[in-house]
């Protein structure tokens, strides 16, 4: 894996943090919207991958949480144009949610204080099965019933 912080245990190939583990995706992979108009393919693994529980990721995925699936932003290519939804973090930063225009699904989140990464949404990864978040944000917005991500938020 490209990302490994000092404090992961590996065993083969899985890495855990915490609560959470993560099995090594194969390099490379795609990805598409429900209706299959936005396809995207990425390069090489996740920077990261991770939960956030605040109340706006909350809306934007209709569940309890987003899981953001971290990649330098040039390893994705977008084949469809995207609808973006701007938003304002602290009134400052900006925060954009990308998504298809046809069927509404939420594809990916740039932000400009991040520039270099691009978070497509878990859910839209054709091989969804070796995710496994690594950390947990926002976890005071977080609903009750969500237990093992609230025992391992990295920021309440």
């Amino acid at each position: 894996m490209n990302f490994r912080p000092t404090n992961i245990v590996t065993t083969s190939s899985v890495y855990r943090i915490g609560g959470f583990e993560m099995t090594d995706l194969t390099p490379g992979g795609t990805g598409h919207c429900l209706c299959g108009a936005v396809q995207y393919r990425y390069e090489g693994n996740p920077i990261t991958i991770g939960i956030c529980q605040c109340d706006r990721c909350q809306r934007q995925s209709g569940s309890a949480f987003l899981i953001g699936v971290i990649f330098p932003r040039d390893a994705v290519t977008i084949t469809c144009p995207l609808t973006t939804y701007e938003a304002r973090i602290d009134g400052n930063s900006r925060l954009w949610r990308h998504f298809c225009q046809t069927c509404g699904s939420a594809i990916s989140i740039t932000l400009d204080r991040y520039p270099g990464i691009r978070s497509m949404m878990g859910g839209t990864l054709d091989d969804k099965t070796k995710i496994k978040p690594r950390f947990s944000v926002w976890c005071s917005a977080g609903q009750p019933w969500l237990q093992n991500a609230r025992r391992d938020c990295l920021l309440r």
